[in-house]
């Protein structure tokens, strides 16, 4: 009786490399999905935050019948004369559940120094999930500013200003591409939009637009410009332009830009635009290729226009 001993064929080197490039291809196809199921998922962590935003200063409002200003300058009680700028998110820490942390900068007062040794400066470094976009890349990082070390960045800003009454104009300084409001010298259109520079407050019946016509926050992460970063409780030197608590839809979305609030757009970390908060809570994407006129339209709060998001 003879036994038969039939050998084991194995892969050859040419149908290794075919499922090896089969697998590489499939790699490729299910990548970019993935990467936009992650973005899409961000994207809504991020809708979620504007919408929180929209539901405490809707509860501010409840309260003191009024918005919080977009910033407000109180003189620092050193003697100097120096101010010190704090901006509307801090004003909507007990509506957004950070009592205890607003009763920390009000019992301090706003007026203090906040880069002195046992006043504020811990304050300033707590992060807050609900001002950071996750899609941003400034998310997680920190800054150092007026000698505070581990600043955190913020996302958000609100509308301070449409175009009402001004032209755009644009030019290019150190490389990067301005768009910004040209008021012939006046000074710049801050008291149009929904929120109001500085230490004023409005209310609903200044919204003669209609709360769903009018945009109200919007994404504002850290460009390149060096120490122009939205935090969500100040600036600790007084310069609100280190503090990007504000913008206008008169800018170009998704423009880098001029740091000051007045001169300042929206942008964000999002492909084609950035996520708006309505002032009656409603959250929308906005397109960078909207119509120029009906995005400048949109962050007025009482220009008469009708105006709606396409």
């Amino acid at each position: 009786m003879s036994i038969s001993m039939k050998r084991k064929r194995g892969f050859t080197l040419v149908e290794l490399l075919v499922v090896i490039a089969i697998i590489g291809v499939l790699i490729a196809l299910l990548l970019p999905a993935v990467q936009q199921a992650r973005e899409a998922a961000r994207r809504m962590q991020c809708s979620n935050n504007l919408k929180q935003l929209g539901l405490a200063l809707h509860n501010y409002h409840d309260t003191f019948l009024k918005f919080p200003p977009a910033a407000i300058k109180e003189k620092i009680q050193d003697g100097s004369g120096s101010a010190q700028t704090t901006v509307w998110s801090a004003f909507i820490l007990p509506q957004i559940e950070q009592g205890a942390l607003y009763d920390k900068i009000n019992g301090m007062g706003f007026g203090v120094v906040w880069d002195d040794d046992g006043n504020n400066e811990d304050i300033l470094r707590v992060r807050l999930d609900a001002f950071e976009c996750p899609s941003s890349p400034d998310t997680g990082q920190v800054f150092d500013d007026g000698g505070i070390t581990g600043r955190p960045r913020g996302s958000y800003g609100v509308v301070i200003t449409g175009t009402v009454g001004y032209t755009i104009s644009s030019n290019t300084t150190n490389g990067e591409n301005k768009h910004h409001l040209d008021d012939g010298g006046v000074g710049h259109a801050r008291h149009n939009g929904p929120f109001y520079y500085q230490n004023v407050s409005t209310n609903f019946r200044d919204i003669t637009d209609g709360t769903s016509n009018t945009l109200f926050v919007g994404e504002r992460y850290t460009d390149k410009i060096t120490n122009r970063e939205h935090v969500y409780v100040g600036t600790s030197n007084g310069q609100d332009s280190h503090c990007k608590w504000g913008a206008s839809t008169g800018i170009q979305l998704n423009t880098l830009n001029n740091a000051q609030p007045g001169q300042a757009g929206f942008h964000s970390a999002h492909p084609g635009g950035a996520l708006f908060l309505l002032g009656d809570g409603a959250t929308r994407f906005v397109s960078e290729n909207i119509n120029r006129l009906i995005y400048a339209s949109m962050g007025t709060r009482n220009g008469g226009e009708v105006a709606q998001l396409p």
